[in-house]
């Protein structure tokens, strides 16, 4: 799953039953979280891996980080918040292509 946010992009995968890895591209973005909720510090990820940080986390972890997530949400316009905000705003070029993208797929797919 990922997930663009105020504290950052994320893509969360599970690896066993009750074993989560939150993975982010870079350490920032990990960093918030330890300190918003204090979820397990960022670890570097696996060789080869193409997410270089992560937290491995349980599904108690997960929770909490989906409720911080919900509680971020404070704006009318996704875009906007991030072009304000200190630390997220260098993704608003990125943001703005993956918007662009998902309306070219959209306006791609046959009409009912």
């Amino acid at each position: 799953m990922w997930l663009c946010t105020q504290l950052g992009f994320y893509s969360i995968v599970r690896k066993s039953p009750d074993t989560f890895h939150i993975r982010a591209r870079c350490l920032g973005d990990l960093d918030a979280l330890t300190e918003a909720i204090g979820l397990p510090e960022p670890v570097p990820s696996f060789e080869g891996s193409d997410y270089p940080w992560r937290i491995i986390c349980d599904s108690g972890d997960l929770t909490r980080f989906f409720a911080l997530m919900a509680a971020s949400i404070t704006y009318d316009n996704f875009k906007s918040a991030i072009a304000r905000h200190p630390a997220q705003k260098r993704k608003t070029a990125a943001y703005h292509d993956l918007h662009h993208r998902m309306v070219q797929w959209q306006q791609a797919q046959p009409t009912a």
